[in-house]
């Protein structure tokens, strides 16, 4: 291979390899990772158990401080839930208006995608309630309730 091309073809190819690569790896990383984010039931025990490892508290403190993280934790979850049910108002808002902007052919389309997204957002909902009635079977598990869901508006 002399000719300076044929080196230079030979290492875009290697570089487009390298970023094929890089991207499915990326995306098995991110994928792993939402689905096994934490749901809210495990936010409190998770950070409890961090600060423990982290701080080494005795247990006197980390009966001082569960019932603040716990606390905090909850009101989380609630500020979590009114931003959703908000965000899930804005969003079939701005469905609506951009549906009245489009052709018959594009309001079909435009269906097709968001009921492809719902799907995947139920889906994603549902593993999550697998993973809370998982929990709360689980030995030595508190049993919890699933946070309200917020009413459509």
């Amino acid at each position: 291979m002399n000719k300076p091309w044929q080196v230079i073809l030979v290492l875009i190819g290697i570089f487009i390899a390298g970023g094929v690569a890089g991207g499915f790896a990326t995306l098995r990383v991110c994928k792993d990772k939402l689905v096994n984010r934490p749901v809210p039931e495990e936010w409190a025990p998770k950070h409890l158990k961090k600060l423990n490892e982290r701080l080494a508290l005795s247990p006197a403190q980390e009966e001082l401080i569960k019932p603040i993280v716990r606390r905090s934790m909850e009101q989380i979850n609630l500020i979590r839930n009114n931003s959703m049910a908000d965000t899930k108002t804005l969003v079939e808002g701005m469905q609506r208006e951009i549906n009245e902007h489009l052709t018959p052919e594009q309001r079909a389309k435009f269906e097709q995608m968001n009921r492809e997204l719902r799907e995947a957002r139920e889906a994603r909902e549902k593993a999550e309630r697998a993973k809370r009635a998982a929990n709360d079977g689980a030995p030595g598990a508190k049993p919890t309730s699933p946070p309200e869901k917020p009413a459509d508006k």
